[in-house]
């Protein structure tokens, strides 16, 4: 079966209060939507499509000669309506995952898993979902009596004081049968409190009409984490960067202080190399295997063979 995806990235940010596109800011080296974007390329999607809105003359710009449509939502609707502009560059039918561009800690895995979870079962959609200690202004995932099928997600601002102390919540991360989706979107509404098509809706029209729509819980809520303040993307750098340093102690790399190392996410470095502490390694980095980074350096865009040492407290970068 065809495999699509639609990344969402026409949200304003107002929180953020810059100039630059939300999607477009950077954690460990990558814009947030570029993360995203990496984790969809093992599965190769096709076609893949960006939902612009929001300054998308620097999202388009950013996303030039790659393989991806772009689809405009002006004026912005809700994520309901989002999607609906994007059904012109989609097939008839098929599968489709929906993302969010501002949530880059989201995993292969989790999507291929997604993706299972629906051909096993003939789900006309399958959603993320995680439970929290509190589930604050996410959306709840509410159950049937049975527990096993999703009825509907009820947004926190739209919910029952009986809704609210639900602790399953929504990620915002989907897989459709696109046929399903389709006419979902085609009799969805605004009937809510913020007067905007929700694709939350979807899933309990789906429900409603017969369809199967199942959750499946992440194994660790943090893949979630969406970025909508400037603290929310340090706290999203922070996590990458450990995970990108936890990468590397795998792949035999020492790391001699991790909470003062910083790599980014596009770097690579050879095993049996050492990181003193206070390196910091961007920007494409390629370092060779058996190299020694001495502590508190700046190493940007740069090349090291293998068994090279730079001295503690340098700054290297392309000349």
């Amino acid at each position: 079966m065809s495999l699509s995806a639609v990344v969402l990235a026409a949200g304003e940010g107002t929180r953020m209060r810059s100039g630059l596109a939300k999607v477009l800011h950077q954690a460990a080296g990558l814009a947030l939507l570029d993360h995203v974007l990496a984790a969809l390329a093992p599965l190769a999607p096709s076609p893949l499509v960006v939902v612009v809105g929001h300054r998308r003359d620097q999202v388009k710009d950013h996303l030039a000669g790659r393989p991806v449509l772009q689809a405009v939502q002006d004026p912005p609707r809700g994520t309901g309506d989002a999607v609906r502009c994007a059904l012109g560059l989609l097939p008839e039918a098929g599968e489709l995952l929906v993302l969010s561009g501002d949530v880059p800690l989201l995993t292969t895995a989790t999507l291929e898993g997604l993706v299972a979870a629906r051909r096993v079962a003939g789900a006309a959609a399958v959603l993320a979902s995680a439970v929290l200690p509190d589930g604050g202004a996410y959306g709840r995932v509410i159950r049937s009596e049975h527990g096993a099928a999703v009825t509907a997600i009820v947004e926190a601002k739209d919910a029952t004081p009986e809704q609210l102390a639900v602790r399953e919540v929504n990620s915002g991360t989907y897989l459709f049968d696109l046929g399903a989706l389709r006419s979902a979107l085609s009799v969805l509404t605004a009937d809510n409190a913020q007067g905007e098509y929700y694709l939350t809706d979807v899933v309990a029209i789906l429900a409603a009409e017969g369809g199967m729509v199942l959750a499946e819980v992440l194994a660790d809520p943090v893949e979630m984490t969406g970025v909508n303040t400037r603290a929310e993307l340090a706290a999203v750098h922070l996590l990458l960067n450990q995970r990108v340093i936890a990468g590397l102690q795998r792949d035999g790399v020492t790391v001699l202080d991790p909470a003062s190392t910083w790599v980014h996410a596009d770097c690579r470095v050879g095993r049996d190399t050492v990181l003193e502490p206070g390196v910091h390694v961007r920007r494409g980095c390629v370092i060779g295997e058996r190299c020694r980074i001495g502590a508190h350096s700046v190493l940007e865009g740069v090349n090291l063979a293998a068994d090279e040492v730079v001295a503690p407290l340098q700054h290297l970068f392309p000349r």
